[in-house]
């Protein structure tokens, strides 16, 4: 070889080593050269972004723009895919569709804007099963009442206990449709004024006690009184020492909740609705308020600081300072569920949309529309997403991203509810032609 030829391929090699370094300098701190047509100088360098994705449950594949990603490796045989969690860089600025897929996973699709010199993040994204619902028991259309620690189902239409650890069915010697309250402390039901134990055994008749009259159960458990109405009162029963106590009376009582010394109550007089507190200590009336229509009131016993009042005639929630019932109640109209976050702050829904309140803040956002009516939405608050069911299907909802999952169709689903310990779903199914208590694995 002559030294002409020698020379260059010298220079040559030179003149690729400094391209080759200028390049791979380019690449490592963020900018790619943009060869799209047409070539403009102000847009041939440009600087990248990167995307952080992470997913719940982790190794799903990334794809973008229905590519998969890959993961580049000094091995030219040894293709690896990308998987959550993982951070793909050198992007080019723009609009993508990511997507991910997991074996045994409903497949995700979101859409991202990666912008010049900074990540995107794409985190904490719940993944959820696509398993089929399980036949828990054969059964009419229900509301599903769990007990604290997700064992037993009660079933007011049918008044059935169901032990969810061997699905095997209890009826209770009740009157159909009662409802009822599990015990917290126990795996005790409380319904129709009798006591059962978990296997559907009646502990105490509470009617032979208190007449047959006595109905709108309330139990203490902190104090360990039972209270009750009977005609046009309130009253309460001592469990201890089997004494009755009448604390008010003489008026059209449609709710009421105790609360530590004081009883809050909604009466109707003189045709108006009337909300009203009442002191066990010193017997009185200490604070009313009228309510601003004439309706179907209850009480819903959330142990949140703020009393839940219901109109469901209205479709009115209520959200009441018990320290302060004249001036500090939140009203909010068209509400179909509700579900709370924490002391001052809740998700609640009216037939197609989905908000978000904090009271704290007295700020109210829209999170979401659904084209379908919403019947009910539940909170997670171990993985922080909604599940929200319409007529015939089960949806989730992710706040952060702002995406909605469809996870199960049926001809007809009714009540939820939700095992926040292992992300297990409770509801009422018309599933090819069977009816039926079914469980969903979610995640």
């Amino acid at each position: 070889m002559s030294k002409k030829i020698r020379d260059y391929l010298f220079i040559v090699f030179i003149v690729f080593f400094i391209a080759g370094t200028i390049l791979t300098s380019l690449y490592a701190s963020g900018f790619q050269i943009n060869f799209s047509w047409p070539l403009t100088f102000n847009r041939l360098l440009i600087k990248t972004g990167m995307i952080a994705v992470k997913t719940n449950p982790a190794g799903s594949t990334v794809y973008l723009n229905k590519h998969p990603q890959v993961n580049f490796s000094l091995n030219p045989w040894k293709m690896e895919y990308l998987t959550t969690p993982t951070k793909i860089k050198n992007v080019l600025p723009g609009e993508y569709t990511l997507e991910l897929k997991l074996p045994g996973y409903l497949p995700l699709t979101k859409k991202i804007t990666v912008y010049s010199g900074q990540t995107t993040f794409a985190e904490d994204i719940n993944l959820f099963s696509s398993n089929l619902p399980q036949l828990i028991t054969i059964a009419s259309s229900s509301d599903i009442i769990i007990n604290a620690n997700y064992t037993y189902l009660y079933l007011p239409a049918t008044s059935e206990i169901v032990d969810l650890q061997n699905e095997q069915k209890k009826i209770l010697n009740i009157a159909s449709s009662s409802t009822g309250v599990w015990l917290k402390n126990n795996n005790q039901l409380l319904t129709d004024g009798k006591l059962f134990n978990s296997s559907g055994d009646q502990q105490t008749n509470y009617h032979n006690i208190l007449g047959s009259n006595a109905n709108n159960w309330y139990y203490d458990e902190s104090k360990n009184r039972l209270y009750y109405q009977n005609n046009n009162s309130i009253n309460y029963l001592d469990i201890n020492s089997q004494a009755s106590t009448m604390i008010v009376s003489g008026d059209n009582y449609l709710s009421y909740e105790p609360r530590t010394d004081l009883l809050f109550l909604v009466a109707v007089k003189n045709e108006k609705t009337i909300l009203q507190i009442y002191s066990l200590k010193t017997q009185k009336i200490e604070q009313s308020r009228e309510l601003p229509a004439v309706g179907h009131y209850t009480f819903i016993h959330e142990n949140h600081s703020r009393l839940t009042l219901y109109d469901d005639q209205n479709k009115t929630l209520y959200l009441i300072n018990p320290d302060n019932i004249k001036n500090d109640i939140k009203i909010i109209q068209g509400v179909i569920s509700w579900q709370w976050i924490n002391d001052q702050s809740l998700f609640y829904n009216n037939n197609w949309e989905i908000y978000h309140l904090d009271l704290q803040q007295n700020n109210e956002s829209l999170l979401t529309r659904v084209g379908e009516k919403i019947v009910k939405i539940i909170w997670n608050e171990n993985a922080n997403y909604l599940i929200f069911s319409t007529a015939d299907s089960l949806n989730a909802y992710d706040p952060v991203i702002g995406l909605i999952t469809k996870i199960f169709t049926a001809n007809s689903i009714k009540p939820l509810t939700l095992n926040n310990t292992n992300n297990t779903l409770y509801f009422w199914a018309n599933i090819g032609r069977q009816n039926g208590i079914y469980s969903l694995q979610l995640q």
